[in-house]
């Protein structure tokens, strides 16, 4: 039974959990869908999002509730002050300019991942992901390099976890081929997706980690698949692990 001392702690997260389900929507919600989405009594869920729509972080239209502009703000203070975000800017820049392709940003906020920062080369995509973008870590390039990065996770439960998925091009995996897919990637050093996410599009990452081996977020580049062929016997894949090395090895250390 919850005790009237982590009762407000308790609120907190699920204060996060309705604002997080709005946000992933990307459309409005109507309070019932929210509650039954947030797993939480339609009346826990109104009083949470009054809450947050007293202070900007959500909205109430006519046909449902939105994330607010407030999240705009925090986006904005994060993107300006982030040291991750300020020390890769200039590496993406680089990277974008010498390929041609677009070089993304993410970091990871639980089970997601969240464009952060992008550099589009000469090489205009068929699809541009917006900034602030949150997107499971599977599939994907720039996600399973978190996955298989982690030192600390098992694959075997990864993968028993994520259990089965179909990729944009149709690909189906179960739990052997995910297992098999993100030990690869660890024992690489970094991940390729061909069509996973995205249909048209490739993607190679490598995960950015700090002196101590923590990991902070990933770099990758993404263009359209007919125009990168043999993407493991290029240069890119070692192109993104510098960039990764390097964005890692000029970020702050924390203590």
């Amino acid at each position: 039974m919850t005790t009237a001392k982590n009762s407000p702690m308790r609120s907190v997260h699920r204060a996060f959990e309705v604002l997080k389900v709005l946000e992933l929507a990307q459309q409005p919600l109507r309070l019932t869908d929210l509650a039954q989405r947030s797993g939480l009594h339609v009346a826990t869920a109104q009083r949470l999002v009054n809450v947050l729509a007293e202070h900007g972080y959500a909205s109430r239209h006519a046909n449902g509730y939105t994330a607010g502009p407030a999240a705009l703000s925090t986006a904005h203070a994060f993107a300006t002050t982030s040291p991750l975000r300020l020390v890769a800017r200039p590496v993406l820049e680089d990277m974008a300019t010498a390929t041609g392709l677009t070089a993304s940003l993410y970091v990871r906020v639980q089970d997601n991942r969240v464009l952060i920062d992008r550099v589009e080369g000469g090489q205009r995509p068929q699809y541009s992901l917006p900034i602030g973008e949150r997107l499971p870590l599977y599939p994907g390039a720039a996600g399973k390099v978190f996955l298989a990065g982690d030192g600390h996770s098992d694959l075997e439960t990864t993968a028993d976890a994520l259990r089965h998925v179909t990729f944009a091009n149709g690909t189906a995996l179960d739990y052997a081929g995910i297992h098999a897919d993100l030990k690869q990637v660890r024992e690489e050093g970094f991940a390729i997706s061909v069509d996973e996410r995205q249909r048209g599009t490739t993607a190679i990452a490598a995960l950015i980690a700090d002196n101590a081996g923590r990991a902070l977020g990933s770099v990758g580049l993404s263009g359209a698949t007919n125009t990168l062929s043999n993407v493991r016997g290029s240069a890119l894949p070692n192109d993104v692990c510098r960039a990764a090395r390097t964005i890692g090895a000029r970020v702050p250390a924390t203590t």
